[in-house]
Parts: structure tokens; C-alpha cells; sequence
């Protein structure tokens, strides 16, 4: 960048810092800076301050930007130094490392123990060879600041941040999979999907259609013609909204070869498409009902309340506007969800009043979804004992049951519980965070809401009575993830909680291991990345990660730690550099203690995807994931291209 430009940048920078009086204070730097730590912050405002006014003018200011901008110069690492030495002497002495560092743990929300703390100090000495106890002298310091890769970059972002300068990003474009490879990924993935996509979008034509041109036969007129074929269609749509929540069928389904023909991991997709379209032709059938009365000079208020046809499709209407209206607020009002979906029975017995045939369409499915209802009740629902609620880290709260007897679940499946010491009438569903091996039951829930709020409150009190809280368990029902086995080369990939299906996967291949019955796995190969956006999340199973480490290796299990809320600048540059001469010491990352290093930011799925497919030519590779909405179509999106197989855990 030519020096006109650095100045040009340098000017409109300083005026929207300083404002109308031309002049910089600590408040305003600070807040320019965007560092909360004071002691960083206040030494370069003192450094910047060269005449100790108090306040920066426009020429401290521009000395000040010009000497960050120098790329590869000792001048802005003798910058660091300087900041770094708070007394002047000289020396970077220990005690003033000490501060800069913590306080760089503080402002990144991190927590170390007081003795890692001061291995990490002598890491940091020992990575610059220095063995005297005085300090660090700035010739030594510079040369460590000049041998870390990353240093140059930091200081580039730090300051082109503060000037305001959009730099264009020297990224090399990642080449995506071949179209043929893509395609062929699309096939494998979504055949089943849209197999039967079309075939519903056919049947509801050709019912539509049949019923339209029969009663033109008989002489309807055209808008008798469109409600006819709206109802026909209404017949077989409202008997076959209840297919996809047969989920015990679903279940047994999952792991038999029916499981390659049929799209039983867009149940959830499939209820709501229908729910959809029964809305949408409730209205075309209504809309040309009316239109026919206004055609006919009949009263439309006396045919709704006075005739039986009238008043129970106005009843109908009337539920179902209620049940979706309550299905689209389903995140914010989940009890009104719950309670006007108990309607849909009252529903069904009304449209048996409504439509003559209807009970053809409705016979078939109504008895399956009554197996499928009876067989839950005997089987799968139960009473079970709390022997453990727990509030953990991050507003999480760990809940484990008293196993039964003939409970027998698969890695990723899900359970929907019901407490009532919680709701009486709540059911929601969690993934089983506890292996199919162990004799016990774990769930881990997240408080987002009203309902796991109340559990969170409940496992912090000290409850006299809390062994003998009592919970009512749904389940186990199949999810994506309960597939993982079948796979070669498995990606899991997490967003905090939704790590809960994949600690099920992992204990289950560790018990396998210990065991000795891994052999069918000894060829399975497991990337692991975990998302959080604080460091006390991991705390939840940090120790299984360990385990998996040593038991595994990194022959097998390749482990991926990504700190989102982790930022890599200026700010915290001396506890980076620290950070890294403690990984090469010890082998294991301070924040975590794993052997994979903690990872700053959001990962670059394109990278980490182009990698993978260019290691595994011509193999399959398996995305699983579970977390967060936009992170999961991110991850999608970069699946897609790369010709991955995408799997996301999605239960209700």
C-alpha cells in the first residue's frame, strides 16, 4: 500500500476516533482498540502518548499506525516488547509476563490453574532459551516474536481492523468435487427423497384430476369441479399425516433393508409437508365451496351453521388454522403446540361426519398408527427413577435414570422424556448421551427455554427429596447418527450440545474396544469436531475425549477442538506464543489438556472438506452432524461440493 494511502486511511481513521475536538482519550481509544484488557489497553495509549499530554493527537496517532503497517519490520515487534516491559527497564521480566498474560486469559473468558499458569511462563522462557530468572532482554524477545509464522498476519488484521482497510483476501480458490462426482453424491443421498416426493405430488394429481373431470361428467359446475378434487385430495392427505409419526415403526425399520428405499430420516420434513398441504387444499376446498354458493344465490352463513356438512367444515377449518398457527410458534409457545395438536383426534372423528369415503383412506392408517401407539405403550413407555440430576457448565443439566430391564437402544437413538416435578403434560425429546453398553441412562439438555430453564433450577437446588423424582421415558427411537456404524470413514461434526449422539458413539466403540469386541470397527476411521463458544463446555466430556486419544490414536480418531468465542490478535499475542511453546513441551493443549490443539474462530469447512475428499479418493465419506441450524446448512453447503455424504441428526 503506497504511504499516501496508509496516511489517507490513517486521517479518517483518527477523525472518527477523536471526534470534533481533534483529540484521543483513553476512553476513546479504548473503545477504537476493541481490547477489554486495561493493562494492554493503557500501556500502548501511554507508548502512542509520546508527549504525556493525555490525550493522542493526529501526529501520535499516524506514527503510531505507521510503524504497525510495516510488515516483516523489527520495529512493530519492538512495539510489543516495549508494551510488554511495563517498567521501562529493559526486561520482560516474569511477574510483568505473568500479568499480560492472565490478563489476556481474562478478556478471552479462558481459566487456567494457577501451577499451568506457571508452566506456561516457563514454557514461554524455555522456547526462547532463556534461563535467567531477571527477565528477557528485547533482542531475544523480537527473535522469538520473529520465528512464530503467525505474528506478521496477527498485526496486519489488528491494525487494517483499526484503520478501517478492506483487504482483499489472498485465499486460493478450493476446487470443489467433479460434476459427475457431485451428481452421483446427489443420486446416492436424495434418490429416496425425491423418489417419493414425486410419487405423493403424482398420487395427489391424479386424485385431483379424477375427481375434477368425474364430476364434470355429472355436470358440476367448475368450482363443485376444484372443491371435489381439493376434497379428494384432503382424503388421502389427512389419513396419511399420521404415517410419518409411527416412529416405533420407523425405528425397527431403520436398521432393515427397507431402510435404503425409504426416506425415514425426513419423517419430521414429510409430517409437515402433508400438514402443509392439507392446509393449502382445505383452502382451495373451501374457497370454491363459497364461491359456488355466492354462484348458486345461496346463504353462506346458513349453509355453515345449519347444515351438518357447513358446521362441521367450519369446525375443521377453524382446528386446523389452530394446530398450524401453534405448529409455526411451536419454538416460542411448545405447551400451546402440544395441547392444540391433541385436537387432530376430534379432527378426524369431524371429517368422518365430513366426507363420506374418508373412512377408506383413514381405516388402513388409523390402525397401523394404533399398533404402532399400542406397541409404545407396552414397550416403550415407561416409569424410571432419577438417580442423578446435575447442573453443569454453561447451562447444561445432566440428567441419568435407573436402567431398566429390556431397554435396549442403539448409539444416536433419542428418547422423549416427561417430568413432572417439571410439567405434568411436557414431553421433550434428547438424544442418549450414555453407550447401549452401560447400565445406566444420560441425557445432557441445554436451557433454552422455559422447560429446561425449570430443570436447570431443579438440579442447582439441594433438594431433600431428589432421589425420589420420578421421570416417564418415550423411547428409544433411531435418529441418522444410530447409522454410523455402517460407515468407513465417519465425520462427526458438533455444535455444543449437539454433541450428545456422538459421546454415545464414541463410549459405545471404547466399551466395544475394551472389551475386545472391536474388531468390525478396527477399520473405521472418525473425524471429530466439536464447536463451543466457551471453554468450560468441554468440561462435559473431556474425559471420554481423552480416553478415545489414547485408546484409539490418531491412526483412527483424528480430534478437532474449535473454541468459536477464541480470537487470535494483537491483544493476546504473548499468551498465543505461550500457548504454543506449552503444546510443544508437554504435547497437549492448556486449554484442554487433549493432545489436539484448541483451534481459534470458526473452522473453514471448505479447507477442512477439500482435504478430506483428496485423502479419501474413491472412498465414501460421512458427514453426521448435530447442532445448530445455520452451522448445519454451512455444513451442508460445503458437503455438497466436495461430494460428501451429509447426515444431520434430526428427531422431532
Amino acid at each position: 500500500m503506497f504511504k499516501f494511502t496508509q496516511k489517507r486511511y490513517i486521517r479518517r481513521a483518527f477523525a472518527e476516533i477523536a471526534g470534533s475536538d481533534k483529540l484521543i482519550d483513553y476512553q476513546e481509544w479504548k473503545h477504537a482498540l476493541g481490547v477489554k484488557n486495561d493493562l494492554l489497553c493503557r500501556r500502548m495509549f501511554v507508548l502512542t502518548d509520546s508527549d504525556h499530554s493525555g490525550y493522542i493527537d493526529l501526529k501520535e496517532f499516524q506514527t503510531f499506525a505507521l510503524t504497525l503497517l510495516k510488515q516483516g519490520s523489527d520495529e512493530r515487534l519492538r512495539f510489543v516488547f516495549k508494551v510488554c516491559d511495563q517498567d521501562d527497564n529493559g526486561l520482560v521480566g516474569r511477574e510483568e509476563l505473568q500479568d499480560l498474560i492472565r490478563a489476556s486469559l481474562q478478556e478471552q473468558s479462558l481459566k487456567l490453574a494457577p501451577e499451568k499458569l506457571e508452566d506456561l511462563l516457563d514454557c514461554f522462557y524455555a522456547q526462547a532459551s532463556v534461563k535467567r530468572k531477571s527477565g528477557m532482554y528485547e533482542d531475544e524477545f523480537v527473535a522469538m516474536l520473529a520465528a512464530a509464522p503467525a505474528v506478521d498476519r496477527q498485526f496486519d488484521g489488528f491494525i487494517h481492523k483499526l484503520l478501517g482497510i478492506a483487504v482483499k483476501r489472498e485465499s486460493k480458490k478450493v476446487k470443489g468435487a467433479s460434476g459427475g462426482t457431485r451428481l452421483r453424491r446427489f443420486f446416492r443421498s436424495e434418490w429416496k427423497s425425491w423418489f417419493w416426493l414425486l410419487a405423493y405430488l403424482a398420487a395427489n394429481a391424479v386424485l385431483f384430476g379424477t375427481a375434477l373431470l368425474h364430476y364434470r361428467e355429472l355436470g358440476a359446475n367448475l368450482a363443485v369441479q376444484i372443491a371435489r378434487g381439493g376434497g379428494a385430495c384432503l382424503n388421502m392427505n389427512c389419513a396419511l399425516v399420521l404415517l410419518p409419526m409411527c416412529r416405533a415403526l420407523a425405528t425397527g425399520l431403520r436398521h432393515t433393508i427397507f431402510a435404503r428405499v425409504l426416506p425415514l430420516d425426513n419423517l419430521t420434513e414429510i409430517h409437515k409437508l402433508i400438514g402443509f398441504a392439507i392446509v393449502g387444499f382445505s383452502l382451495v376446498h373451501t374457497g370454491a365451496h363459497f364461491y359456488n354458493y355466492w354462484l348458486s344465490g345461496l346463504n353462506i352463513a346458513e349453509q355453515l351453521l345449519f347444515t351438518l356438512v357447513g358446521a362441521t367444515g367450519l369446525g375443521l377449518l377453524t382446528a386446523l388454522l389452530l394446530m398450524t398457527h401453534t405448529a409455526l410458534e411451536r419454538k416460542n409457545h411448545y405447551q400451546a403446540f402440544v395441547y392444540t395438536h391433541l385436537l387432530y383426534g376430534a379432527f378426524l372423528a369431524a371429517l368422518l361426519w365430513h366426507g363420506p369415503v374418508f373412512w377408506i383412506w383413514l381405516s388402513p392408517v388409523l390402525l397401523l398408527f394404533a399398533l404402532d401407539a399400542s406397541y409404545r405403550m407396552f414397550f416403550k413407555y415407561r416409569r424410571v427413577e432419577i438417580t442423578e440430576l446435575r447442573a453443569l457448565s454453561d447451562r447444561v443439566t445432566q440428567v441419568r435414570f435407573k436402567r431398566g430391564t429390556l431397554f435396549a437402544f442403539k448409539p444416536g437413538d433419542y428418547i422423549k422424556i416427561r417430568i413432572p416435578s417439571v410439567s405434568r403434560l411436557q414431553w421433550h425429546p434428547f438424544t442418549l448421551s450414555a453407550a447401549p453398553q452401560s447400565q445406566r441412562l444420560d441425557v445432557h439438555v441445554r436451557n433454552n427455554g422455559d422447560w429446561s430453564g425449570a430443570l436447570h433450577n431443579l438440579a442447582g437446588m439441594d433438594h431433600p427429596q431428589r432421589k425420589k423424582w420420578t421421570a416417564y421415558i418415550d423411547g428409544p427411537y433411531g435418529a441418522p447418527t444410530s447409522s454410523i456404524y455402517r460407515s468407513k470413514v465417519a465425520v462427526l461434526i458438533s455444535g455444543g450440545i449437539g454433541v450428545t449422539p456422538f459421546a454415545s458413539v464414541l463410549q459405545s466403540l471404547l466399551l466395544k474396544e475394551k472389551a475386545g469386541n472391536g474388531e468390525a470397527q478396527n477399520s473405521q476411521l472418525i473425524y471429530f469436531h466439536w464447536l463451543n463458544r466457551s471453554q468450560s463446555s468441554y468440561e462435559w466430556f473431556i474425559d471420554l475425549l481423552q480416553k478415545a486419544e489414547q485408546q484409539l490414536g490418531e491412526a483412527r480418531f483424528h480430534l478437532n477442538i474449535h473454541l468459536t468465542s477464541l480470537a487470535k490478535n494483537m491483544s493476546n499475542l504473548v499468551m498465543q506464543l505461550a500457548f504454543d511453546a506449552y503444546f510443544e513441551k508437554h504435547g497437549r493443549d492448556p486449554i484442554t489438556d487433549l493432545s489436539a490443539r484448541t483451534s481459534a474462530g470458526r473452522p473453514n469447512w471448505d479447507l477442512i472438506f477439500a482435504k478430506l475428499a483428496e485423502n479419501h479418493r474413491g472412498e465414501r465419506v460421512d458427514i453426521y452432524f448435530c447442532g445448530p441450524k445455520a452451522l448445519g446448512k454451512s455444513v451442508q453447503k460445503m458437503a455438497a461440493k466436495h461430494g460428501l455424504y451429509y447426515n444431520e441428526e434430526k428427531f422431532e
